[in-house]
């Protein structure tokens, strides 16, 4: 037995679609017509973990609830054509017995409309991949092509960026918001949680943007690592190009790049107290042996923009 469900696109074109990989079950659109044409029956990525798998293990959880509410419908109907049929030739086979006479009259017939199923409203942001120019729709950041698992880190690297920016400049209204609810200590205490961990998302950015950049330019094996090292990841863009950082930066902007990563790595492997050996690596004086480093919202907005700029030089490499 087979029910015919057939689907309509949302008002852009797009078509829902959702991760089966258990841990993530993120939700995005492709565009319908790509899905049909393009997209193959032996592999789909997911464009935010990654996870690969064959066409048919993509439905929503809404789309599966449709389907299931209709196969119920279908079904429903089904089996009270069939034992429509059954009284009926059971009252029949009682005509003209002395006996015994049956007779069926038949309740509210149930009616089955096969509606196509449609999609969530459409989203603001449409992808199209650079490498297969399948269409697609995304709500926040995307790391993958759902038709060639082509790595968009460029793009990822780049919302991140935008989306840190916009982050630190609604700092006051989230301070205003969390005083309201948990109290001025609390709000605080996660403002600079939000700050500090600024420092690390954007390092763990550009990381993974250089060493995609520097794979597609060298042979040499590149570990992800090599680029929370200023002076290593430099080294790394000018042997394979003969460019390193400072072709980009000046010394100036080299200098509070390299005291930028060094707090990062003292933030996320002592806690943010200094020791020693951060004071060595970053020629950092403001601080003694002990102290806790404050990071401020400024000095994250010019390390994106140092960042930025830094990127598009390592962009032009290639």
């Amino acid at each position: 037995m087979e029910i015919p469900i057939t689907f309509h696109s949302d008002e852009k074109g797009y078509f829902d679609r959702e991760c089966p990989n258990e841990n993530c079950l993120y939700v995005f659109k492709v565009f319908m017509e790509d899905w049909k044409e393009k997209i193959s029956d032996e592999e789909v990525h997911c464009p935010m973990c990654g996870h690969t798998d064959t066409s048919d293990k993509w439905w929503t959880q809404k789309q599966l609830a449709d389907i299931k509410k209709t196969a119920v419908n279908f079904l429903s109907g089904y089996v009270q054509r069939e034992l429509d049929k059954s009284l009926r030739n059971l009252e029949n086979s009682t005509r003209g017995n002395k006996f015994v006479k049956i007779s069926y009259k038949p309740s509210h017939r149930l009616t089955f409309v096969n509606n196509p199923l449609g999609q969530s409203s459409e989203w603001e942001r449409e992808v199209v991949c650079p490498k297969c120019e399948i269409r697609y729709s995304v709500i926040g950041t995307a790391y993958f092509c759902p038709c060639c698992g082509y790595n968009l880190v460029e793009e990822s690297f780049e919302e991140s960026l935008d989306s840190i920016v916009k982050m630190l400049d609604s700092l006051p209204e989230m301070e205003n918001l969390f005083c309201h609810s948990y109290g001025k200590d609390k709000s605080t205490t996660m403002i600079r949680s939000i700050v500090e961990g600024s420092l690390g998302d954007i390092i763990s950015a550009y990381q993974k943007f250089a060493e995609v950049i520097c794979n597609q330019i060298t042979s040499s094996e590149v570990r992800p690592n090599d680029f929370q090292m200023i002076e290593k990841g430099s080294c790394l863009f000018s042997k394979a190009t003969g460019k390193g950082y400072d072709a980009f930066l000046t010394k100036e902007e080299l200098s509070f790049l390299n005291l930028m990563f060094q707090r990062r790595h003292l933030m996320v492997h002592n806690g943010g107290i200094v020791d020693e050996q951060y004071i060595y690596k970053s020629n950092d004086n403001s601080y003694i042996v002990g102290q806790r480093l404050v990071i401020r919202a400024n000095d994250i907005l010019r390390l994106v923009n140092t960042i930025k700029k830094l990127a598009t030089g390592i962009k032009m490499l290639r």
